[in-house]
């Protein structure tokens, strides 16, 4: 199957799409890196978690070329193109929801890991637990960065909410209606390629029946690595309900 399909036409048709829903997002990578890069120095292994088609490990092997770069999902399709267009880096499977999915990162401490527009499908339970399972397999002086949507707290402060909300989308809007390839366009036109048949059946085998208490809040996560031993815990950049969240371990 690798041979007949644009696997690289794929990944790239998939930055755009991503990239409409977080408009600068190449240079939210670039600072996520550079925070990696001030707070570890070249970090010797570096996890992107929840890496869907390889988007940070690419430019985590590119900026850190002795680095162990390692990227986990539980989607097979995406970790398929992952594996067919990144060059230097290990990709497993693994549930980030169940017990002991850290396996997959071998016995060694992780200096650093990277995650974007992917945890909010996480219960705040489970991110919780996420956190947790971060502070044992992040050596201390090591860092965890997410850049993703988290909510600012729907009954805590229900307007500035709801206006978070309406800002981040607004700016979804403007990307569509400025031609840019929403979610489900992409994944129709997937699903429309008889070659990715059995990965995405797969795919909704491993994904059905998936739902969730209540969406993640900035304030569960802030929480979370707290409550998990995290020495700094902070928001470092927000756009809306997107934020870049790090926790120096």
């Amino acid at each position: 199957m690798s041979q007949l399909v644009e696997w690289k036409a794929w990944s790239e048709r998939w930055d755009v799409q991503q990239a409409g829903y977080l408009p600068d997002r190449d240079e939210q990578f670039w600072l996520m890196l550079t925070v990696v890069e001030r707070v570890v120095g070249a970090p010797g292994r570096l996890v992107d978690l929840a890496c869907g088609p390889g988007t940070i490990a690419t430019r985590a092997v590119e900026r850190f070329p002795q680095a162990e770069v390692v990227g986990v999902d539980l989607d097979p399709f995406l970790l398929e193109i992952a594996r067919q267009t990144v060059d230097g880096a290990r990709f497993a499977e693994a549930d980030l929801r169940a017990d002991g999915w850290d396996a997959v990162l071998g016995a060694d401490p992780v200096d650093a890991v990277c995650s974007a527009t992917a945890l909010h499908w996480l219960d705040p339970a489970d991110l919780e637990r996420l956190a947790q399972t971060m502070a044992r397999r992040i050596r201390p002086g090591g860092v965890f960065l997410n850049a993703d949507t988290m909510r600012l707290g729907p009954s805590d402060i229900p307007r500035l909410d709801a206006l978070a909300v309406e800002l981040r989308d607004e700016i979804w809007a403007a990307s569509h209606a400025s031609g840019v390839e929403d979610w489900a366009t992409w994944w129709a036109a997937a699903a429309a390629e008889p070659a990715f048949a059995d990965l995405l059946a797969e795919r909704d085998r491993r994904f059905a029946n998936r739902g969730k208490s209540r969406e993640i809040t900035i304030t569960d996560t802030l929480e979370s690595f707290r409550k998990a031993g995290f020495a700094e815990v902070a928001v470092l950049g927000q756009v809306a309900d997107k934020h870049l969240f790090a926790a120096i371990r």
